[in-house]
């Protein structure tokens, strides 16, 4: 095959190049495709599947055909470049600038905290997903209580293949917890299977100060939240201010990755714009590209920290590899899922890729001057508020 002849035919109005272009474009071609792809991998794991190595070589030969082929031309065509990497969260921050402050008496924040369990019941062994939800509202007039509400939501069948071995086993209520071996029985519980919230606690306090629960970056009110600035320079060194008031805190380079907190806080676009540009410039930030959230929600994942190297208990395998990303919405730039975890191999009951656990944000959160009401059937707690 001649691979200029068939790119050439793509490009109708391009005058036909000289003999001698094709034979230097040629012999630049053949170097590219003879160049060894050097892998890399983690000590004592398999690489599996098409090597990232390897797909980058074949992306760089065909760009290299493709860029010849284009300079021959006497017009060359446009060519549409996807964002990438870094890219993508510079130009997500632009979007993100140009929204609209939002409005509203109450920071309503809605977490869900799930995982997968493994299980068994009789001769069926499967999968439960279980998940819990706390709701904040945090007014914005400090003299106004703070509200939050938690409870378990369910404990069910991960998948419908689940739900098929959980049927076969009886439906059963309570379900025993496949655990490591020498695990003590007292930490390898029974689990029991529900679809509707239970174990409601209601707690609602004033906050004297104003100061907002999330306190990771430091103790500060919305009004100081919503104060940050909107430029990337000044809110790093907003930053540097932060850590610097308390020295037992890891290094500034360290403490600037925990700016991606500020994607979580009701802070206003263009300060969020700031913390995306700020983020961007961390070496340790690492953008996946698009993705589907554990809620159906297209995002956009992205690392700020490192992601690999960490394992997990599940079922009777005592380490299974995982990676943590964070999901955000690619048209907000705000957080739709903190500390996701994906299997980064398979084990028994758990393919690669599967969410192991997570922290999501439920569809409902932001403003609202909605004032919550105490929900029905809670108990009363006095406990600190989360």
């Amino acid at each position: 095959m001649d691979e200029l002849k068939l790119l050439a035919s793509s490009l109708p109005d391009a005058p036909p190049p000289s003999e001698k272009v094709v034979e230097r474009a040629r012999a630049r071609l053949s170097t590219a495709m003879d160049r060894p792809v050097r892998r890399r991998a983690r000590p004592g794991r398999r690489l599996r599947g098409w090597t990232v190595g390897a797909a980058v070589a074949t992306i760089a030969v065909v760009t290299a055909v493709i860029t010849l082929v284009s300079n021959l031309a006497a017009v060359p065509p446009t060519v549409l470049v996807p964002p990438h990497g870094k890219d993508t969260l510079l130009r997500l921050a632009d979007d993100v600038a140009r929204l609209p402050d939002e409005s509203g008496a109450y920071w309503h924040r809605p977490l869900l905290n799930a995982g997968l369990v493994r299980v068994r019941a009789g001769d069926e062994t499967f999968n439960l997903l279980s998940a819990s939800r706390v709701d904040l509202w945090q007014p914005r007039d400090p003299q106004d209580p703070v509200q939050v509400r938690s409870r378990k939501e369910y404990a069910r069948p991960a998948t419908p293949a689940d739900e098929r071995a959980w049927r076969a086993a009886g439906s059963p209520s309570v379900v025993q917890r496949v655990c490591t071996p020498g695990t003590p029985a007292k930490s390898c519980e029974k689990v029991r299977v529900r679809t509707e919230p239970s174990e409601c606690v209601y707690t609602r306090a004033v906050e004297p100060r104003g100061v907002f629960g999330d306190r990771r970056l430091a103790e500060l009110t919305l009004a100081e939240l919503a104060a940050l600035p909107a430029d990337a320079g000044q809110l790093r060194e907003r930053l540097r201010a932060y850590w610097k008031a308390d020295p037992g805190r890891e290094s500034f380079e360290e403490f600037l990755s925990g700016a991606s907190s500020l994607l979580e806080m009701p802070v206003r676009p263009a300060a969020r714009a700031a913390a995306l540009r700020v983020l961007a410039e961390l070496p340790t930030t690492d953008v996946g590209g698009p993705i589907i959230d554990p809620l159906g929600r297209p995002g956009l994942a992205v690392a700020f920290v490192k992601s690999e190297g960490f394992s997990a208990q599940f079922g009777a395998d005592d380490e299974v590899a995982e990676r943590y990303t964070t999901i955000l919405d690619s048209r907000t730039g705000t957080v739709l899922v903190a500390d996701a975890s994906t299997a980064a191999e398979s084990t028994e009951g758990l393919a690669e890729g599967t969410f192991l656990h997570y922290t999501a944000w439920a569809r409902e959160a932001g403003w609202t001057d909605d004032r919550p009401a105490r929900p029905r059937g809670c108990r009363v707690s006095d406990r600190p508020i989360p």
